[in-house]
């Protein structure tokens, strides 16, 4: 059953502006926390990135949310989850070891979605 509402969908001008202003802002900050937080909160700020990775890993693997009205209907970046899931795990494991390179794997996230995003909107 397909519970997606088609009138949700956002503009083209929308979607640009909630990615640059919005999504890319927030990862550049939780890229930089890493960077700038006390090393002994550094295994706390880790439960945030081991619950981002679970969730684009979740969301991965069970196919879900694959019409995201911020897509414009349709979930582009479904594919690359994987590769966002998995830097967001590496953060994890370094963060939790209490290492501040915890943020180059979720810089390099941010890289690959701007890339990705450049690339599917040249279309």
């Amino acid at each position: 059953m397909n519970t997606f509402n088609h009138t949700e969908v956002f503009s083209k001008k929308k979607r640009f502006f909630y990615f640059l202003m919005l999504c890319i802002p927030l990862r550049i900050i939780l890229a930089v926390i890493p960077l700038y937080i006390n090393i002994d909160f550094l295994p706390y700020y880790s439960i945030v990135l081991f619950l981002i990775s679970i969730g684009f890993l979740y969301n991965y693997f069970n196919n879900s949310r694959l019409h995201a009205p911020e897509g414009g209907g349709y979930t582009w970046w479904f594919e690359y989850r994987l590769i966002h899931g998995l830097l967001y795990m590496l953060s994890f494991i370094y963060a939790l070891q209490k290492m501040r390179i915890a943020s180059i794997p979720l810089f390099i996230d941010v890289i690959v979605g701007i890339v990705l995003f450049i690339l599917n909107h040249r279309k």
